[in-house]
């Protein structure tokens, strides 16, 4: 049975929130600095291998590819690749990292390719997208799959937003937004996704994340 989906009209790119271009921001001014720091160790390893379990070959998005630290695993394991992030900065470094691969600028609202991919990557993206604009991102991943496409999506659980400043910086912040498991697989189920596995990696008392092998109805 096919899921018709009750479509969120879209906000023009324009549009983002100022804590969302905020955010953009920091990114462009921390990306060197970020990657480096975040690039010793690849935090997904296993689920990376869960979701080729899963989706062995075929054409997938990385929605939010930062610095193009799961790219490059991805990529290795012969997948057909594109990678998409709105901050320049993290582009550049994705690109340092993987300089013969496809990455885009692109916003998680705007995605509007001609052929639908095998599946998506979509780690620590939705931590940044404001809570009453979460539908709006998981029915804009869902237009640009094919059904029954695999897909990882991994989010911190917790309650509520915070907006994190750099270096006591006020003028400039990254929001990050926080789930509880029952409240996100409720919203995956919503929009047209089925859950194939979920995972739990606390990290440290701060940051414990939900992950989610889901595949596209």
């Amino acid at each position: 049975m096919l899921l018709v989906l009750k479509r969120i009209p879209l906000l023009n790119m324009n549009e983002l929130s100022k804590q969302e271009q905020s955010t953009i921001s920091v990114y462009d001014k921390i990306a060197e600095r970020w990657c480096k720091e975040n690039s010793r160790v690849v935090l997904w390893r296993d689920e990376i291998n869960q979701f080729h379990d899963l989706l062995p070959k075929g054409k997938i998005l990385e929605v939010g590819c930062g610095g193009g630290r799961d790219a490059k695993e991805l990529i290795s394991l012969g997948y057909d690749y594109v990678g998409t992030d709105l901050s320049e900065g993290l582009l550049t470094e994705a690109r340092k990292v993987n300089p013969n691969s496809v990455f885009e600028n692109a916003s998680l609202y705007d995605l509007d390719y001609k052929k639908p991919f095998d599946g998506f990557w979509c780690s620590a993206v939705l931590l940044h997208i404001p809570r009453d604009r979460a539908q709006e991102a998981l029915q804009s991943i869902h237009r640009n799959m094919r059904h029954r496409a695999i897909g990882f999506i991994a989010i911190k659980e917790g309650l509520g937003e915070e907006v994190r400043y750099e270096d006591d910086d006020q003028s400039n912040g990254r929001l990050f937004v926080y789930w509880h498991d029952e409240d996100f697989t409720k919203l995956l189920e919503q929009n047209g996704y089925s859950i194939a596995l979920k995972g739990y990696k606390p990290v440290s008392d701060r940051t414990k994340w939900l992950a989610y092998h889901v595949s596209v109805e």
